[in-house]
This record gives C-alpha cells, sequence and structure tokens, in this order.
C-alpha cells in the first residue's frame, strides 16, 4: 500500500490574503561555514515552510490559542484512549499553548471526526472534493498575521480497518494541524513520511520538531531566515 500516495493524509489549507507573499529580501548575516542546523532544524523548515534554507516565500502557521478539541465519534473507545495519549505527548512538548478535549461543539475551536469521508465533508463542505479519496484530511484557517484560529480533520474509520493505521492518521492529523502542515520522504519512521505507513508512534526527530514547533521563540508568521536566526540562538 506504500505505493498508493493517493491514500496518504492530505494537507488541504485556506489561506487567508496577507499571511504569506509579503517576504522582505533574505539576508544572511552569519557566514555559512559558521553555522550549520541541526538535522532537525532543516527537517522543521521542511515540514513547517516546506522549503529549504533560505529560499521560503511562506510564513510559519501557529495556533494563538490553546485547541480546544470536540471529537465527534460514534464510540471508538480504542481512538478516544489514543487520543488522550496524543494530546498527552504533544502537551509535554509544548513550551506554549496546550491541547484540551471538550465535550461540547460549542466550546471548540478544532473538531477531529472520527467518522466516514460523507459526515466530515458535511461538516467541512471546503473538504469534499479531497475526502471521498483520502483516509484522513485537515483543514486550517488562520489570520492576516498568520495566527491559526479554527481547524478540522478527520479519520476515514470505515474504510481503515487496521486499529495501528487508525492510531496513526489520528497522530498524523492532529499534529499537523499545529501548523506543521507537510509531509516529506526524508525519514520513513517520521509521521510526517509521504508514503503510506501505520506506525503509531513519533518518532526521535518529530518530537524535535514539535518542541521548535511549539517553542515560544517560535513565532507565528515568521520566514525561513527569520526562523534561521532564532535557531542561532537554540
Amino acid at each position: 500500500m506504500k505505493g498508493i500516495q493517493i491514500l496518504i493524509t492530505v494537507m488541504l489549507v485556506l489561506m487567508c490574503i496577507g499571511c504569506a507573499k509579503e517576504e522582505e529580501p533574505i539576508i544572511e548575516e552569519t557566514p555559512v561555514e559558521n553555522f550549520r542546523l541541526s538535522e532537525a532544524q532543516q527537517y522543521y523548515l521542511e515540514i513547517a515552510l516546506g522549503t529549504e534554507f533560505g529560499n521560503s516565500t511562506d510564513r510559519i502557521k501557529k495556533w494563538g490559542a490553546d485547541l480546544r478539541i470536540f471529537v465527534s465519534h460514534e464510540g471508538e473507545d480504542e481512538l478516544i484512549e489514543e487520543f488522550g495519549k496524543i494530546i498527552e505527548d504533544i502537551n509535554s512538548m509544548s513550551q506554549s499553548i496546550k491541547l484540551f478535549q471538550v465535550d461540547r461543539l460549542a466550546l471548540a475551536n478544532a473538531v477531529v471526526f472520527l467518522s466516514d469521508a460523507a459526515t466530515y465533508a458535511a461538516y467541512e463542505p471546503s473538504a469534499a472534493s479531497i475526502v471521498e479519496s483520502n483516509w484522513g484530511a485537515f483543514w486550517l484557517m488562520w489570520n492576516s498575521g498568520c495566527m491559526i484560529d479554527r481547524g478540522s480533520m478527520y479519520v476515514d474509520i470505515t474504510r481503515v480497518q487496521e486499529l495501528d493505521c487508525r492510531k496513526h492518521l489520528l497522530r498524523e492529523e492532529l499534529t499537523q494541524m499545529l501548523g506543521l502542515m507537510n509531509d516529506a520522504d526524508s525519514y520513513d519512521d517520521s509521521i510526517f513520511y509521504q508514503p503510506w505507513t501505520c506506525g503509531p508512534a513519533y518518532s526521535d526527530i518529530d518530537r524535535e520538531l514539535i518542541e521548535i514547533h511549539l517553542d515560544r521563540r517560535i513565532e507565528a508568521g515568521m520566514t525561513s531566515s527569520d526562523v534561521v536566526k532564532v535557531f542561532r540562538d537554540f
């Protein structure tokens, strides 16, 4: 199934005007020979900005407040238990926002659907065109400062029957909703690995990425050069 890339997570986002296209020229103040990005820092730029060092016209997207997450489900107890483990995992790595489960949709700024494609598309019509051919997806909205303020995601529990694969999709989509929105081919044990996998845990480098992204020094709206300047002081 690893070759069937159409079935992997789709990262679909709505870009608000003014967030990602007003880039100043990139000026490197430190000679390359005096500073080297770590593997995790390079990977972070790839996943958070989708670019190699120094070439981005995109900007960091981050939540401006804690995620209050409502889970819509049909009694998938094992996945609900896994969801709790994932948010505990993420919260333990965060120096900024926290994730909480809420019991009413009205209290939520993020919604997780454990459902079929049609149910999720009915809630998030903007994602309707992609859910029929994808077993997991997320949708984010952010303001002109690249601050995420609303999100939703789903795991297709009708077409995905293996529990580990369901757990993988739940962890991947929820993690990418933090603003880590790209997939890559760099590390086959990473939650962000592009080909289809069912590993239900974070790799060591995934943990480094999450810690970087949820560090208070990494701010919404930063360009790649902004992030690299912060990396010099890590």
